[in-house]
């Protein structure tokens, strides 16, 4: 066949927009799934074992902590340095139309030559979630947090309450995440629009099929 073979799927986005939702869906169609968020779980499972029937990203998210809590800083540059590492090994796994590359919300944080690999490498759709959505996702996370890298975006005002300044810095970190995703993606779809529908249809990729 002629034309350009294409690229392995970059999904990239806020966390809990669907990433994973849309890259299981692919699996079940035959696509291979490369999961960062579980590889970088797997090698921090000397550090936190998840309580029984939490979730392996929630106990990472307790692991990092608070951006206001003792060794964040610390805590959050291990977290990078593993996202950046799975990451390459994801995307050199990655050769063909077939695979999805699973990204965390912080892929936008690693180094502008992991980005442009990313970018130049596989087609890059990021899953965008509308602002309606940031003070639900803000109450996920109080909830059930999950580890975010802030970017040095966090800092609580004179006078303010960590939790105060949370809930305003929150909303401040979304809209700057929302323009480096924008930067970095090929094309956007609304998150909402994989809500109940044929994942591979919105993403404009055929389903696999098993060869005979």
């Amino acid at each position: 066949m002629g034309g350009e073979r294409e690229r392995p799927l970059c999904l990239v986005g806020m966390s809990g927009a669907g990433k994973s939702h849309a890259s299981r869906a692919l699996a079940a169609l035959g696509f291979g799934w490369h999961d960062c968020d579980a590889a970088i779980a797997a090698r921090l499972a000397d550090l936190v074992t998840p309580e029984p029937g939490e979730a392996p990203v929630h106990a990472l998210g307790r692991w990092m902590g608070m951006p206001w809590s003792a060794g964040f800083a610390e805590r959050e540059a291990r977290y990078l340095a593993l996202e950046a590492e799975v990451t390459r090994e994801a995307l050199d796994a990655a050769q063909e139309g077939s695979q999805v590359v699973d990204t965390t919300g912080s892929v936008i944080y690693l180094d502008e030559a992991l980005r442009q690999a990313l970018r130049a490498r596989c087609e890059v759709v990021y899953l965008r979630t509308p602002e309606a959505d940031y003070e639900r996702m803000l109450a996920l996370y109080l909830a059930e947090p999950k580890p975010v890298v802030w970017g040095g975006l966090f800092a609580a005002r004179p006078g303010e309450s960590d939790e105060d300044a949370l809930a305003r810095c929150y909303a401040a970190l979304l809209r700057e995440r929302d323009a480096r995703y924008l930067a970095l993606a090929h094309r956007w779809i609304w998150a909402t629009d994989l809500r109940g529908a044929d994942v591979a249809a919105v993403l404009g990729r055929a389903p696999r099929r098993s060869a005979r």
